[in-house]
C-alpha cells in the first residue's frame, strides 16, 4: 500500500505540479494507472507534451502549462480544470527547484533566491491559495499534498 493507493479513488481528478519530470511523473504515472484522470501542470512544455503523450495510454492525462511562482498561472489552471472537470479531489504541489552554488547560500545570486523562493515556497501558497476554496466549495472529497526536497529547506 502506497500514499497514492490510500488517496486515489478511480475517477478522481487529481492535479500534479512539476508533474512531467522526476517524483510528479512518477506520481501522475500512479494515479493514471489507479483511474485518477490527471491533470499535469509543468511550466518545460517540450516535457510536459513527452510525457502526456507516454502516459497518455494509461487513462485520462491532460498537460497544461503553469508557471507556479505566478498567481495568475495558476489560477488559471484552477479555472480550468473546475471549468472542465468540476472538481479537483487531489492537488499535488509537487513543483521544485534547485538553486546554483552547489547549496552554499552565500554563494547564491539575489535571482536565484527569488527563483527558488518564487517555486519552492509561493507555488505552494499560490497552488493553495488557487485550488483549496474551490475544493471546499465543490462538496466533493479532496486531499493536499505538498512535497519537497531537501532545496525546500535551502528556500
Amino acid at each position: 500500500m502506497t500514499v497514492v493507493d490510500d488517496l486515489v479513488v478511480a475517477g478522481s481528478v487529481a492535479v500534479v505540479t512539476g508533474g512531467a519530470s522526476g517524483i510528479g511523473r512518477a506520481i501522475s504515472r500512479a494515479l493514471a494507472t489507479r483511474g485518477a484522470t490527471v491533470v499535469i501542470a509543468d511550466i518545460e512544455a517540450p516535457v510536459l507534451e513527452a510525457t502526456v503523450g507516454e502516459l497518455a495510454g494509461l487513462g485520462d492525462v491532460e498537460g497544461v502549462r503553469t508557471d507556479v511562482s505566478d498567481p495568475a498561472s495558476v489560477t488559471a489552471l484552477a479555472d480550468h480544470v473546475f471549468a472542465d472537470h468540476g472538481r479537483c479531489n487531489l492537488l499535488f504541489n509537487n513543483a521544485g527547484v534547485t538553486s546554483g552554488g552547489g547549496g552554499l547560500p552565500w554563494l547564491q545570486e539575489f535571482n536565484d533566491w527569488l527563483w527558488c523562493f518564487g517555486v519552492n515556497v509561493f507555488g505552494v501558497a499560490n497552488g493553495v491559495s488557487a485550488f483549496v476554496p474551490r475544493m471546499i466549495d465543490s462538496g466533493e472529497p479532496g486531499q493536499v499534498v505538498n512535497t519537497s526536497s531537501g532545496d525546500g529547506g535551502f528556500a
